[in-house]
């Protein structure tokens, strides 16, 4: 009994001298920017990042997207390895390398989604000085609530105290702003309809306004000048799961390919959905329009979300079903009306060529096809395959 007693005082000595220690690495790092929201949330981080490297901070970044990574001080990339699921306390080890590495600043991704996590990693590791939410939109229903304000108030757990809290969401920013002042922090909403951008640039880091009007508004907040975090923007790698266009030959047609597996509600997948008809050719616009839908065990309430914003508010010709739970997608789709001839199961031991081969059966000359859902299995193959043969526009 004494033996566990004395093991138990040991374990919280040291328990107490570490948290002491992370505090005092916190502390060495001047800026600290912590990013969360709903979408955008990789992409912002990115731009963030590239904007202080640019104007000669040392900073060390981390995202937890699409393939989540840590963006060294010259821009260069290291992917994070997983022994199992993803813990907060990646962030504290994440610091403790900033730290090491005598970083002036840190750009980092929320990585949590319950509230009470969210609230750890923000007052417990991360202490920023700068918080940010892109947005707020419909994802993680099953642990926010079914409401946008139950996200709205699990979002808000990272807002930070003593610093300066930016938001792109206006329809929240009273409810940020009133929890903002109680933790004597500063907020800021930004309009992305008051910045100009670069006519000539096509850089997908600038097809999301948001996630640069906030950038930008962190590169004024820290005195950069605007032309340097207009360099920095430009030059920023973008994020595996960004919105991305490919053109394709298959079986002599051609398929423009719009990567969209990083959208997963539906006012991101419908804002895409306009976004492409600005982008594309008229032509390509009004050609046959595909889906490939690839799914996720444990993401079943978007499972149901696709199939009915693909049966009733987006029209598609045809979908092809990937992943896992193609049973449930297909059910839910046939529920909301969307006819059984028009879908299509992909078997995955097949290789990728085939599944082209079977979309272009559908086109004539050339059409659209769209990947939603996740990019988990069925869809970084698919990506890998598009990086590979397909050009990127």
């Amino acid at each position: 009994m004494f033996l566990l007693f004395f093991l138990g005082i040991v374990i919280l000595i040291m328990g107490i001298l570490e948290n002491e220690f992370h505090r005092k690495r916190v502390n060495t790092i001047p800026i600290r920017i912590h990013v969360n929201g709903t979408r955008g949330k990789s992409t912002t981080v990115r731009l963030i990042a590239a904007i202080l490297r640019e104007a000669g901070y040392r900073t060390l970044a981390k995202t937890t997207g699409t393939s989540p990574k840590i963006i060294l001080e010259n821009g260069d990339e290291e992917l994070i390895r997983r022994k199992g699921p993803s813990n907060i306390i990646e962030q504290k080890y994440f610091i403790k390398k900033a730290f090491f590495k005598r970083c002036n600043a840190i750009v980092v991704e929320c990585m949590a989604v319950h509230p009470e996590t969210q609230w750890v990693s923000e007052h417990r590791l991360i202490y920023s000085t700068i918080g940010v939410i892109t947005n707020v939109r419909e994802d993680h229903q099953d642990v926010y609530g079914p409401d946008l304000k139950d996200a709205a108030n699990s979002l808000m757990a990272t807002l930070p105290k003593n610093g300066v809290f930016i938001t792109a969401d206006k329809k929240f920013f009273p409810l940020f702003q009133s929890l903002a002042e109680k933790l004597n922090s500063k907020s800021i909403l930004v309009d992305p309809k008051e910045i100009s951008f670069p006519e000539k640039e096509k850089s997908e880091n600038i097809l999301f306004k948001e996630n640069v009007a906030i950038a930008l508004q962190i590169g004024q907040l820290l005195n950069i000048e605007e032309n340097i975090c207009w360099k920095g923007i430009l030059k920023a790698r973008p994020d595996p799961g960004a919105l991305t266009i490919y053109k394709l030959k298959v079986e002599g047609k051609l398929l423009w390919f719009v990567n969209a597996f990083a959208a997963n509600d539906r006012e991101s997948i419908l804002l895409i959905w306009d976004k492409i008809n600005q982008l594309l050719p008229e032509k390509v616009v009004n050609s046959p329009k595909i889906a490939i839908l690839n799914n996720r065990n444990d993401r079943i309430t978007r499972i149901v979300q696709f199939a009915s914003i693909l049966s009733k508010e987006i029209t598609v010709d045809h979908i092809f079903l990937a992943g896992q739970n193609t049973t449930l997608s297909y059910n839910q789709l046939r529920k909301n009306g969307y006819p059984s001839q028009q879908i299509t199961a992909v078997n995955e031991k097949v290789d990728i060529d085939h599944t082209m081969e079977q979309i272009s059966h559908f086109i004539e000359e050339e059409g659209i096809l769209y990947g939603l859902g996740n990019t988990r299995g069925f869809g970084l193959r698919l990506m890998d395959y598009l990086q590979e043969k397909g050009e990127k526009l």
